[in-house]
């Protein structure tokens, strides 16, 4: 029996999309089964367990041998996600897929504390005597969601990232398909999969932006100082608005999310999805 936290999320739920494709059987893990039912539907069976209580994990995780684990970003979250292991150890659970944070960023010495945190998960799960296996999806297509009010309201696309900078995109629904497989599929354990696409950069994502939504679009390219401010003018915390930063400047900025791996082909049978078939379902936000 497979149990799933963190299936309510954008590449959470694109896993129990994914799972109810193969006709498995599995349970979401969720700390409010009504909120949670909204937004699953009914089909999809709900059990609650919030990481900040162990006891109602252990609970939750009653009768599983297979955890994946999927913490939404948070200051708390490497504690959150040690709840998760621990539980996991003590219900028997002997199988764990973990979703991590991008390739390059996963270090001790991180510019993101969240990436941090991961790096510390990732020991912790490796060294705990369950199986396991990491992904690793890059930079999700969706994050470029954030910049989705700008060109709808005044056509302008707005980042601090130069034109040329380089970004291998993964599709949200490809980060799904590929832990799906890793989950159902023991003989995957041991390995950590750095899931990308295709790299594109951002001077063609104005391309292909322009193009979703008729109209040509501006980039307007402002200095991190002005990005950050904008981020605490919309009323961001200040340890995302650090962990945004971080990676913007610290790793994308560099071109460190610019690798690419054949793992999504690999995993799923299929090239990795492109920006524009991303658009085609995403294009209304940024009137299209």
């Amino acid at each position: 029996m497979i149990g799933v936290i963190g299936g309510t999320g954008i590449t959470g739920s694109q896993l129990v999309t994914a799972l109810q494709a193969r006709a498995v059987e599995f349970r979401c893990i969720v700390r409010d089964p009504d909120a949670a039912k909204a937004k699953l539907g009914n089909d999809v069976e709900l059990v609650r367990g919030d990481l900040s209580d162990t006891s109602s994990l252990e609970s939750a995780m009653s009768g599983l041998d297979t955890l994946y684990i999927l913490c939404g970003h948070s200051p708390m979250l490497q504690q959150l996600e040690i709840n998760a292991l621990e539980a996991a150890k003590n219900s028997g659970v002997s199988y764990i897929v973990y979703a991590s944070g991008s390739e390059k960023g996963i270090r001790p010495d991180s510019p993101s504390k969240i990436m941090q945190m991961h790096y510390h998960v990732e020991e912790a799960i490796k060294s705990s005597g369950i199986d396991w296996a990491i992904s690793r999806p890059n930079y999700f297509m969706s994050t470029l969601m954030s910049m989705a009010e700008p060109v709808a309201k005044m056509g302008k696309l707005i980042t601090s990232l130069p034109k040329e900078t380089g970004i291998s995109m993964i599709h949200p629904t490809d980060i799904g398909e590929a832990a799906a497989e890793i989950t159902l599929n023991r003989d995957r354990a041991g390995q950590t999969y750095f899931l990308t696409g295709p790299v594109i950069t951002m001077g063609q994502v104005l391309e292909e932006i322009s193009k979703a939504v008729g109209k040509s679009i501006e980039y307007v390219q402002v200095p991190p100082e002005a990005a950050e401010k904008a981020m605490k003018d919309k009323g961001m915390p200040d340890w995302l608005i650090a962990h945004v930063s971080g990676m913007m400047v610290g790793l994308v900025a560099g071109g460190d999310m610019g690798g690419v791996t054949d793992w999504v082909e690999q995993l799923t049978g299929h090239p990795p999805r492109t920006l524009d078939q991303w658009l085609d379902g995403a294009k209304g936000a940024f009137g299209g």
